[in-house]
């Protein structure tokens, strides 16, 4: 009966009350500067949704295992997809044949399309019943560091920021990742770096379900050091010196490039979806992240709280994955939070991390939050602890870990931030393997050092 009862929402997901299509203003802007002949990329969300956040709750009342979570919910999107995705697939290959489409791609953990097309196909689906909301396919950013240092390499150590969050002490208890996975969604990783090459997962399974890149390399890589910098910080430990940079130094990583030449907002939704099957196979669980790390934001776009990104990050945590990001590098403002990460369908839904001043708070420093951290509270409303954000701090300034290609680098940003979060996923995950990433997640939420007067 349980089984037939959580799949009900398959039958009960899609919302059939039909209004006006939301057009974001950058698309409408776009489509005022463009020529007819111009093709413009766009992201097209169906009305139909499944509830996740029914789902989600559902899956909790009934202590489904992982196992059965992961599927329930890969399972209801992919079904929710296939049902109602028929119409406008059959129009946009009619439109394909007169070269008014170029191309288009559609997905599942969020039931949309991005089209590239013509003016004329852009306006003709703001027409249609099955559409929700359009916007234009933006291209997003780096929440770039805010100060870069030199960095001599040869020095062994243990990095103070994981001291600062009691890494050690979990360490020496023997908990230090071993048999967890990571994920960063960022500028790749060096797969030559001595404190990450043999933890890539890709050494012993297929690529394609290590390693993900919209340009279709099979072996990592990084187009910038951002990406390497941060999965450093979740799991970088060097077997030949000891020197570790990682929170979970026994985690393995699978990555996504997305951040890079054409950092488009599809790319990274499909960067989601990959995460949460990378086999292909939604009955298997080994194969998924235990955290996502997110250090990027988009500039500007205009539906954060109920739009595209919430319904893909509310699919990822449901499955059972930790969403963390950086909160932003904005600050000393109030609100100042980068997009999407004001998100708050719970406590620690997209959490979103603050950088302090390591060598500060070390010193005594009762107010150690870096100046340039983004500040909350969150943007998408709610009341109490729903407008909390960031939900939690980390070391972000002066953080050293493999931002070279075989080497080190010294940044700081919420970005350095958000990997230690990410990385004590993993080391939590060890301890209690059962246990959802929102359930590690409001774990480190609930039991995080209080620095005192907001």
């Amino acid at each position: 009966m349980k089984k037939l009862l959580l799949f009900s929402f398959l039958f009960l997901a899609a919302s059939f009350t039909y209004s006006q299509v939301e057009v974001s203003s950058r698309l409408q802007q776009a489509l005022l500067q463009a020529n007819p002949n111009d093709y413009i990329k766009v992201l097209v969300l169906l009305r139909s949704q499944v509830d996740i956040p029914a789902l989600d709750q559902q899956l909790y009342d009934h202590n489904a295992s992982l196992q059965q979570r992961a599927y329930q919910v890969i399972t209801a999107l992919k079904q929710n997809a296939e049902n109602t995705q028929g119409p406008l697939k059959s129009y946009l290959d009619s439109r394909i044949e007169s070269s008014d489409v170029f191309t288009y791609q559609a997905f599942w953990i969020s039931n949309l399309f991005t089209i590239e097309a013509k003016s004329q196909v852009v306006y003709n689906l703001m027409s249609r019943i099955d559409v929700a909301e359009m916007d234009l396919d933006a291209l997003l950013e780096l929440d770039r560091p805010e100060e870069v240092k030199d960095y001599v390499d040869g020095i062994e150590s243990v990095e103070p920021g994981l001291r600062i969050i009691n890494a050690h002490l979990l360490w020496a208890q023997g908990i230090t990742g071993q048999g967890r996975l990571v994920m960063d969604i960022d500028t790749g990783v060096y797969q030559n770096h001595p404190a990450l090459n043999f933890k890539w997962r890709g050494n012993h399974v297929p690529s394609s379900q290590a390693w993900f890149d919209p340009a279709g390399t099979t072996v990592p890589s990084d187009c910038d050091g951002h990406g390497s910098h941060t999965m450093g910080t979740m799991v970088g430990w060097s077997p030949t010196t000891g020197d570790t940079v990682g929170v979970a130094p026994d985690a393995e990583w699978i990555a996504a490039k997305t951040i890079c030449s054409s950092p488009h907002t599809s790319n990274s939704v499909a960067a989601f979806q990959w995460a949460i099957d990378p086999d292909g196979n939604p009955s298997t669980i080994d194969d998924m992240p235990d955290a996502i790390n997110n250090s990027w934001y988009d500039p500007d776009v205009s539906n954060e709280c109920s739009g595209i990104y919430k319904t893909t990050l509310d699919a990822v945590e449901a499955a059972g994955i930790a969403v963390v990001f950086s909160a932003g590098n904005n600050g000393p403002g109030t609100s100042t939070i980068t997009k999407p990460k004001n998100i708050n369908t719970n406590n620690v839904n997209v959490m979103c991390t603050a950088a302090i001043d390591g060598a500060s708070y070390l010193g005594g420093n009762t107010n150690p939050i870096a100046s340039f951290s983004s500040r909350g509270p969150s943007l998408c409303g709610g009341t109490g602890s729903l407008l909390i954000k960031p939900e939690v701090s980390a070391p972000g300034v002066s953080v050293r870990s493999s931002g070279t290609s075989t080497g080190y680098s010294v940044l700081s940003g919420t970005s350095m931030a958000s990997p230690h979060v990410a990385g004590a996923v993993a080391l939590l995950k060890q301890f209690a393997p059962n246990l959802t990433g929102k359930q590690i997640l409001e774990a480190l939420y609930n039991t995080a050092v209080d620095l005192g007067t907001a």
